[in-house]
């Protein structure tokens, strides 16, 4: 915990909040249903149109998502203020290694222990990775 209240004085807190936005519109653009991946991934994950248009429950999703969202930037930030990592092309390949070996790592050992079929950890993970490295981005010409 010390390790972020050091760092978190340190920080744009409005740059953390922008990248918190982020995975919020690569999201929404990444699973689309009319230009993105969505019609395949509902498919994937056998999720019709009617069960796809039920908001039941999705303000808690959204919410734990924000707060996700909010405490991997505050990390990834913190992260790249210990290691010196600023401008694009450092973020962006920190942004790729961290989102290829840990969120593309779990979606990798989760799907293939539960038997998911390979394109949609390749779909989620795609969403991570990019997610990731926009964050980061942000975070590398913005946050310190």
């Amino acid at each position: 915990m010390e390790f972020i209240l050091d760092n978190m004085n340190e920080l744009n807190l409005w740059a953390v909040l922008v990248a918190a936005a982020v995975p919020f519109v690569v999201g929404f653009v990444w699973y689309d249903m009319k230009a993105g991946f969505g019609k395949r991934w509902a498919k994937l994950v056998g999720l019709s149109k009617k069960d796809i248009e039920k908001t039941d429950g999705m303000a808690m999703t959204f919410a734990v998502l924000a707060v996700f969202s909010l405490a991997t930037a505050v990390i990834l930030a913190c992260m790249m203020r210990v290691l010196d990592i600023t401008g694009i092309y450092e973020s962006a390949v920190f942004g790729v290694i961290v989102g290829l070996v840990l969120r593309g790592g779990a979606h990798f050992i989760h799907n293939g222990f539960s038997k998911r079929p390979m394109e949609l950890t390749l779909l989620d993970a795609g969403h991570d990775m990019v997610s990731i490295v926009a964050m980061t981005v942000v975070l590398g010409l913005w946050a310190f």
